[in-house]
């Protein structure tokens, strides 16, 4: 078995591996070493006894992390089709609410002689 070390790609074997960390640095302690360790995709910080950790193979990380590449688009498509969904629904909504409702309209007042105006955006320039 490797030494792991600085740099190394490990997984936490009392919870199954389920997420692979970069081992930020080892501390040396009384009770033995411990690393603290950086997730390598999600955004967590983490220590563990060393002993606790196992150095994940090159294929094992690419397979991960191919994995999670899978996840986030599944994610996204489904995101996609749920907005678009709600963009349709909303629509037929609006369709229907549309032809009842009485639209007024709103005057508009020009203000380019306004000197009050002319002051405020010239701060603003």
């Amino acid at each position: 078995m490797k030494e792991i070390k600085k740099g190394a790609i490990v997984g936490r074997k009392s919870y199954g591996k389920d997420v692979l960390f970069v081992v930020k640095n080892i501390i040396s302690t009384k009770n033995g070493d411990i690393a603290i360790l950086r997730g390598m995709i999600e955004r967590v910080e983490a220590d563990s006894d060393i002993n606790d950790l196992e150095i994940i193979q090159k294929e094992d990380v690419r397979e991960y992390l191919k994995k999670k590449d899978e996840e986030i688009d599944n994610r996204i498509e489904k995101s996609q089709i749920e907005q678009q969904n709600k963009n349709y629904k909303i629509g037929i909504l609006m369709k229907n609410t549309r032809s009842k409702e009485k639209i007024v309209t709103g005057k508009i007042l020009h203000l380019d002689g306004d000197s009050c105006l002319d002051n405020k955006n010239s701060l603003l320039a």
